[in-house]
């Protein structure tokens, strides 16, 4: 990974105004994912200059037969920050609508989709699925297509992880995430498929804010609870 030689203006969306790591964020001492790592990337995939429109453009061999790509984000999420969230807003489903979103450790392939492999999580536009360290999936929310804004967050207060779409919160996918370095992962695999991601340069069609709050409210309501017992 480049983090290190990869520099960006950060970016800190509203809904971390409440994390216990705020001030660390705002003097830039913790790093957030704030655009799509074009070094960290398969060559399937055709990442914009501003780092935030991704494209596949991947090797065929007919329709029906293509190639997955993937990408990482230009910095993992840290731990501290206790709540992540970002978004994509799918412009094109291409030929077949395989598009995956997710997290996962910096040593996984780029050429599977999110979830597929060790430690990697997500979830798959095509068939509505979420994946967790496995190429098998199971049932999980609804299929997404063009037009659609799909997102996901990690909660590291409780480990867990969720997605939405347009909007609405799909429910926990994941529990006992075990990771202390994951990136934000996009994955594609057929045709002219083209998103946008949010990492908070503007607003999310999620309401995190309210999310973020009501997590540190029952944070504060089960501590509350122990000292008072």
């Amino acid at each position: 990974m480049d983090e290190k030689n990869n520099k960006c203006i950060p970016i800190i969306p509203s809904y971390l105004k409440f994390s216990p790591a705020y001030n660390y964020i705002n003097s830039n001492k913790i790093k957030l994912p704030t655009k799509l790592n074009a070094n960290d990337s398969s060559d399937m995939l055709k990442v914009s200059e501003d780092g935030l429109k991704l494209v596949y453009v991947g090797a065929h061999l007919d329709l029906r037969f293509t190639f997955v790509g993937s990408i990482r984000a230009n910095y993992h999420v840290p731990p501290e920050v206790g709540l992540f969230y970002y978004e994509i807003n799918v412009i094109d489903k291409g030929t077949r609508g395989i598009i995956g979103l997710g997290f996962c450790e910096p040593n996984i392939r780029l050429g599977g989709m999110p979830g597929w492999d060790y430690r990697s999580y997500g979830y798959h536009g095509d068939d509505g699925q979420k994946f967790a360290s496995s190429g098998k999936g199971s049932s999980y929310g609804p299929t997404f297509t063009t037009g659609d804004t799909i997102g996901v967050g990690i909660n590291f207060y409780n480990n867990t992880m969720f997605f939405t779409k347009n909007g609405i919160h799909l429910g926990t996918a994941f529990t006992d995430v075990d990771s202390n370095v994951l990136y934000p992962v996009i994955g594609m695999r057929s045709l002219r498929e083209c998103v946008v991601v949010n990492f908070g340069q503007k607003s999310f069609m999620f309401d995190i804010d309210q999310y973020a709050q009501k997590v540190i409210n029952e944070i504060s309501d089960n501590e509350q609870k122990k000292t008072s017992t």
